[in-house]
């Protein structure tokens, strides 16, 4: 059996979730700014309905909760009860680097790096070179192996809209799944009423019953 781990959006993460995604970096982005909200004092938290929840089982997913929509990827690392970060400890099962406040400031000064046109691998390679220098917590191997890691691991992005501005018919359904970052890539699964979620995080569930899609007959 899994649990459940539940967040209130700071006002940064819910800035950042509520854009659309369309690159890779941006929802690495994301993810490491949202690890980083976990340690925020709770008075910083906004007072909206906005949340996160991650889901530790099998599937090992954080789902973003907003107002209308919903999306969700598969959560990078390992995350264990502890009482730092508001009583869990998040860790590379691969590296066994700590994903902590020194690793969050590497990888995000990284990431936001690679965003810019400019940077090419020269670039990165001195922000590894310089963080070795001055850290002692980990080494360039694994600093690389970490990068590496988020830059290629299957994110299984998925987002659910309730979309009434652009609704058209069965073209673009008012209720809908889209599937995939890139515009070049992305498809849609229209939905004939109003999902939870529930409903949302029970059809990425490999835990539970499949959900089947069946257009049948016009």
């Amino acid at each position: 059996m899994g649990k459940e781990l539940t967040f209130t959006m700071s006002q940064q993460i819910i800035d950042m979730a509520s854009k659309p995604l369309r690159k890779r970096e941006d929802a690495i982005l994301l993810l490491l700014y949202t690890i980083r909200m976990f340690d925020l004092d709770k008075s910083e938290l906004n007072i909206h309905n906005e949340s996160i929840r991650i889901s530790i089982n099998k599937m090992n997913r954080i789902f973003y909760l907003l107002k209308g929509k919903m999306f969700s990827m598969q959560f990078p690392f390992q995350i264990e009860n502890n009482d730092i970060q508001n009583g869990i400890r998040i860790y590379d099962s691969v590296t066994g680097i700590l994903i902590n406040a020194t690793t969050l400031s590497f990888l995000i000064g990284l990431f936001e790096q690679i965003n810019r046109p400019e940077t090419d691998f020269e670039k990165v390679f001195e922000i590894m070179m310089e963080t070795e220098q001055n850290d002692d917590e980990f080494t360039m191997e694994q600093m690389w192996t970490l990068f590496s890691y988020l830059l290629k691991y299957d994110l299984g992005y998925i987002r659910y809209d309730i979309d009434p501005e652009h609704e058209n018919g069965k073209l673009h359904p008012l209720y809908h799944l889209d599937i995939c970052l890139d515009n070049s890539a992305t498809y849609k699964i229209g939905l004939n009423q109003e999902i939870r979620f529930d409903n949302f995080k029970d059809i990425l569930d490999t835990t539970t019953e499949s959900w089947y899609i069946y257009r049948g007959q016009n």
